[in-house]
């Protein structure tokens, strides 16, 4: 019974063995450099660009945790302005400006003791589920035209086209011009002409595409754009589609820079290194 529990203790070391012996980094050229052959320096500095590449909070290089909040943090703005904009315009109240909007916000902090941290869903009854989401503090910048920028870095126009684009029949109709011999023109031509792309772009048809009133929102955004300057057509857009898009695109990232991370930590344990 002893010698039995022996050899399969013995099995489960070897095996973990050779699991971390398997362990590797790829380094700039593509090669694995199995990380039980490198030194304790060259470990920690693995350790230390596996961290930099999570939660660097450079502005020109964010971590991809970094870059996760930020997207957080843009949903979060878009689905206020949005609110602002739905409860001004199709809502039936006396509430038209911002300054309407902050006074009644301060009122009912006064009266009803609300916080910043609250949901609006304790300001307004029937509020569609999506807008619960939004704070009190939150629609107070609003008011006051504090909102987060939209850093354009995160969207770029390659990520854009690669959505593929799907017309609405009315932006069939909107887009259909006729050549010299009465034959209907490619419809991306015409996009790309119309929105002064690059010709050499291949623009791609997609079911699952953005309309083209979305695409042409999204393309023309300049770098910096504050949110309350967003047409309700990009913000939705942002809301909606973009933004989720970019936030499950990061879950590879995040996922793969994770496990090296614990990779090299597990080495490090292995061999009783610090990585301090």
């Amino acid at each position: 019974m002893g010698t039995e529990f022996g050899a399969k203790l013995k099995e489960a070391i070897t095996a973990k063995d050779n699991d971390i012996n398997s362990l590797v980094w790829k380094d700039k050229s593509g090669m694995n450099i199995h990380l039980m052959d490198i030194s304790q320096n060259e470990l920690k500095r693995y350790h230390r660009h596996c961290e930099q590449m999570l939660t660097n909070r450079d502005i020109y290089k964010p971590g991809k945790l970094v870059i996760r909040e930020n997207i957080q943090k843009c949903w979060d703005s878009c689905n206020a302005e949005l609110f602002a904009r739905y409860l001004m315009h199709d809502c039936e109240t006396d509430i038209k400006t911002n300054k309407d909007l902050l006074d009644f916000i301060n009122v009912q902090r006064k009266v009803n003791n609300v916080d910043v941290e609250d949901s609006i869903s304790v300001l307004f009854t029937g509020l569609p589920p999506i807008y619960e989401k939004v704070t009190v503090g939150k629609l107070m910048d609003v008011c006051f035209d504090k909102l987060d920028v939209l850093n354009k870095k995160m969207i770029t126009d390659k990520f854009i086209i690669a959505q593929g684009i799907w017309l609405t029949d009315e932006e069939k109709r909107e887009l259909t011009e006729l050549e010299a011999g009465g034959k209907i023109r490619n419809r991306m031509e015409v996009i790309k002409e119309r929105l002064c792309l690059n010709p050499d772009i291949r623009l791609r048809v997609s079911p699952t595409g953005l309309s083209f009133a979305e695409f042409r929102a999204l393309i023309q955004l300049s770098d910096l754009p504050r949110i309350s300057s967003l047409s309700t057509i990009a913000l939705k857009t942002l809301r909606d589609k973009v933004l989720l898009l970019l936030d499950n695109d990061l879950d590879y990232h995040i996922n793969k820079w994770m496990k090296i991370k614990k990779d090299i930590e597990r080495v490090a344990e292995y061999k009783n290194w610090n990585l301090d």
